[in-house]
């Protein structure tokens, strides 16, 4: 085995200093979300910050550098080597992934809206079906309105060139997130007649005279629009009968006192009511070295320029449809430099592996955007957030007891940011692998968000294909319940990846 760098006497404490420092780190700071990076890992649901075997090491953790190639004085395997990281002189990979998160039922609310027909409220509300109308649009627009109703999409990809115990790459991630900003109920398109006129001439088919979806906190503030008793139980039956979300009563009740105060006809051309759409990615080239501390410890460290771009802009609901909101990220960015500093500790034992790794300890910081934009008839000027990577900790924990097969459970120590506003993520991943005659790997795993409760466990598969020279790995991972986007049922998480290497 190679040298190690420093004297028996430093060696025994720099382990506990390391995971010392790393978790002084992992304080109250926020860091940006967790990304999946190559089809291995997220086959193992993210868990490979104790068992990487590859270029990826990189991102989940560069003290695997470290023993990248080591063996004993004989030549032979060192005994503690449990996934035989010392048969690994050098490796190319590249690689790519791309997923996504619907929060809650925004993208069903929002294509819910452009489907209403608002030509035919214009006309007023006359028939039961413009009534029906008109309580699914007060429906949506109140769940539109939730800033826990957005979606959130990222992506990344790279490569990387690993020889002995260096290493360096590029690689380009990115997230952004479409949310609704700035109701506008005032500018509905409809007709300047009191509501509860309205409504007197219409009786819902089945009314059952019922009032089980607003409260009487609600009913109250319904009446002192100048709603009637027999009002309030048509609304609250077509509510029913729609089957919008009862969460969504306060804020539907609060909308239709507002329509019910409006006089005057209202434009729909002229109505403000805004998805913002802002994210963040950054480029990143990292050198990679790892040092064998002894043959059971290795640090290692990447040095990276970071080269990031915050986006922001502003749509109108109206002008666009869900797909559209992303698209838009790349006409409004402000760029600027930067460099991050990640330092990775791994641990082995026999058949015991532990990993522990910081990212961007270094907080870089990258510049937002000052943007101009018309949104119906104003000129606005808004200037989105600087975005700093905060540092962000993880650690692993692996059971491998043979060099083909590992289980791994992996928890994110940090809280972790994302670009939808008040949303953060700290996973745990549990996942598994077997490596079956090195020729066909399956993998699969289970990750949850700690910091969140919307999206419960998401589960994961990848599958392995050994070439000889080279290397095919794909994976995906998916949330069981599903949700309306665009016209189609999704689930409210999915990811895929797939990588070609070279491993030797």
């Amino acid at each position: 085995m190679q040298r190690p760098l420093f004297s028996p006497g430093l060696r025994r404490p720099l382990p506990a200093l390391f995971c010392l420092l790393l978790l002084f780190a992992a304080g109250p700071a926020l860091a940006l979300d967790t990304f999946f990076v190559g089809p291995r890992a997220l086959g193992m649901a993210g868990a490979n910050v104790a068992s990487v075997n590859d270029v990826t090491a990189q991102y989940y953790n560069p003290a695997a550098f470290g023993f990248f190639g080591c063996r004993n004085a004989e030549g032979e395997k060192i005994s503690c080597d449990n996934n035989n990281l010392g048969r690994k002189d050098w490796g190319f990979a590249v690689d790519a992934q791309a997923g996504y998160r619907l929060h809650n039922q925004f993208g069903e609310y929002l294509d819910d809206l452009i489907n209403i027909d608002y030509q035919a409220l214009s006309a007023g509300v006359g028939t039961e079906a413009e009534l029906r109308n008109l309580v699914k649009l007060v429906g949506n627009l109140a769940g539109v309105d939730d800033p826990g109703n957005a979606l959130t999409a990222d992506a990344n990809g790279g490569f990387g060139l690993r020889i002995g115990h260096f290493g360096i790459g590029g690689r380009a991630f990115i997230q952004g997130t479409g949310l609704v900003e700035n109701l506008d109920t005032a500018n509905l398109g409809l007709a300047g007649v009191p509501l509860s006129a309205q409504i007197a001439a219409i009786t819902p088919t089945g009314l059952d005279g019922q009032v089980l979806f607003f409260s009487p906190s609600q009913q109250a503030l319904l009446t002192g629009a100048g709603l009637s008793a027999t009002d309030i139980q048509k609304l609250d039956f077509l509510a029913r009968d729609s089957q919008l979300d009862p969460q969504l009563a306060q804020g539907m009740a609060e909308l239709l006192t507002d329509i019910s105060n409006q006089t005057g006809i209202t434009s729909l051309a002229q109505n403000e009511t805004t998805v913002i759409a802002q994210g963040f990615g950054h480029l990143e080239i990292p050198l990679t070295y790892g040092i064998p501390l002894t043959d059971h410890w290795a640090i290692g460290a990447n040095l990276k320029f970071m080269r990031g771009r915050v986006y922001g802009t502003q749509l109108l609901v109206y002008d666009n449809d869900s797909t559209d909101i992303l698209k838009e990220l790349d006409e409004n960015y402000e760029e600027s430099d930067n460099f991050g500093i990640d330092l990775g500790l791994m641990g082995r034992f026999k058949n015991f592996n532990v990993g522990l790794v910081g990212r961007n300890l270094n907080s870089p910081k990258f510049d937002g955007p000052t943007v101009t934009s018309t949104v119906g008839p104003v000129i606005r000027t808004r200037k989105f957030d600087d975005v700093t990577l905060e540092p962000q900790v993880t650690a692993g924990v692996a059971l491998i007891p043979h060099e083909t097969f590992v289980i791994e459970a992996d928890i994110d120590l940090t809280k972790n940011e994302t670009t939808l506003p008040g949303y953060d993520t700290q996973n745990l991943s549990f996942g598994l692998e077997w490596d079956a005659f090195r020729v066909l790997a399956l993998r699969a795993g289970t990750y949850r968000n700690l910091a969140e409760d919307d999206i419960k466990w998401v589960y994961t598969a990848g599958l392995g294909v050994n070439l000889w020279a080279a290397r095919i790995d794909v994976a995906a991972a998916y949330h069981d319940e599903e949700e309306k986007f665009d016209d189609e049922n999704m689930p409210k998480e999915a990811r895929v990846s797939a990588q070609i290497s070279v491993d030797f």
